[in-house]
């Protein structure tokens, strides 16, 4: 995080050919206008609306111009758009990793009613839909079969995928992100039996960053431990010591009880009292649906989503509470095992969890100091500062 990876792939756009067609793609559209703003002869455009977004960036295909757009639109891609992005030999670069893979929510009864009538499952569990003259109630999972963005999961669920097709339009892919090989994406890469492979920054100011295949570890020389300060309290930390505390299951199953208040008012002792901090300093999540039952004085208006990524918005905030226990989803989890996909859970959560603190101060190797009450979280993180200051990090970028 932080190691100068939209940089480097800025300078890798500045210095490209003009034939060269772009589709950048990034989370908040204040990257938009910084992509715009750092690559001026590229022209980069925006998609205007024609009616809808979509018929926008088709415009922007057709013309064959240098696109930077949302994740949020990228997932509406439908076929014309795909072709259009083929046919005209565009490089994607996607600033940070795609949501490629949720759980569909269907009921028993109607999962019968397609696969009984509809459609079936090929060897590789994507559904396929056989009833070409269908008109009814199950049309979205129609459209959605002929993109292959559906599969079948314990022969009783569905589960959408983001359409692979999308991605093979691009002649290149660049994905800029941190811990890839434990995150969902490079799971649904391995269960296409997509090839891939890592590449690091390089470069001794900013004007010169790139991308090389050579392991450059490039935040080894920093000490982590001395900088992210971890509250130490037995008391404080009590409330996630056992292995799940903190999950997301944790919080449904004591929602009622006094759990939710103790956690919070671990959190107001935290801020105002241990640490005194000002309220603009305080950066703090815990699961969206329970933002308000953990908001207190002094640092509700510190909240950042849990899965908050490439924003530097933050990075002035050195009082940090990370208030969860990240698991994968186990419907999503299991899809993967069934089809020899192994996923590491541990690695995981690691990886959600950087890159949430690294939202912070910490992104200018700045101090900060931070409640992490679960102890498998803490663990974790204590031994990834461990190994960093060892020089034993792999360092994916």
């Amino acid at each position: 995080m932080g190691s100068g990876k939209t940089t480097a792939a800025i300078n890798f756009i500045k210095n490209s050919n003009d034939d060269v067609k772009f589709l950048y793609i990034t989370p908040y559209l204040d990257e938009v206008n910084r992509i715009i703003k750092s690559c001026p002869s590229k022209q980069f455009k925006q998609p205007k609306s024609y009616g809808t977004k979509i018929k926008g960036i088709k415009y922007l295909f057709e013309r064959k111009e240098n696109i930077v757009s949302t994740h949020s639109l990228f997932k509406q891609f439908d076929k014309e758009i795909i072709d259009l992005a083929y046919n005209n030999n565009y490089i994607l670069i996607m600033d940070e990793v795609a949501d490629v893979i949720e759980p569909c929510n269907i009921s028993e009864d109607d999962y019968k009613t397609i696969i009984n009538n509809y459609a079936k499952p090929d060897d590789n569990h994507i559904l396929r839909w056989y009833a070409t003259d269908y008109e009814g109630v199950f049309e979205p999972y129609r459209k959605l079969c002929d993109i292959e963005s559906i599969a079948v999961y314990s022969n009783k669920l569905f589960v959408w995928l983001f359409p692979i097709t999308t991605f093979k339009a691009f002649k290149q892919i660049y994905i800029l992100t941190y811990l890839f090989q434990a995150q969902t994406q490079k799971y649904y890469y391995d269960f296409y039996g997509l090839t891939y492979k890592y590449l690091f920054v390089t470069g001794d100011n900013i004007n010169n960053y790139r991308f090389t295949e050579k392991n450059n570890k490039v935040c080894n020389n920093i000490d982590y431990s001395k900088l992210i300060h971890i509250l130490d309290n037995a008391k404080m930390n009590q409330i996630g010591d056992l292995d799940t505390a903190l999950s997301k299951s944790w919080y449904d199953r004591n929602k009622t009880n006094g759990l939710l208040k103790q956690l919070k008012n671990n959190c107001v002792n935290y801020f105002n009292n241990i640490i005194k901090s000002k309220s603009q300093d305080c950066l703090w999540t815990t699961f969206k649906s329970y933002r308000k039952k953990i908001s207190g004085k002094g640092y509700t208006k510190g909240f950042v989503s849990c899965n908050i990524r490439a924003t530097n918005s933050y990075r002035n905030r050195n009082t940090v509470s990370y208030l969860i226990n990240v698991f994968f989803n186990p419907i999503i989890k299991n899809f993967f095992n069934e089809n020899g996909v192994q996923v590491d859970e541990d690695a995981y959560a690691l990886s959600e969890m950087l890159q949430w603190i690294w939202r912070s101060a910490i992104r200018d190797d700045k101090d900060i100091q931070l409640y992490i009450p679960s102890k498998r979280m803490r663990e974790l993180l204590q031994d990834w500062m461990s190994k960093m200051s060892k020089g034993s990090d792999t360092n994916e970028n």
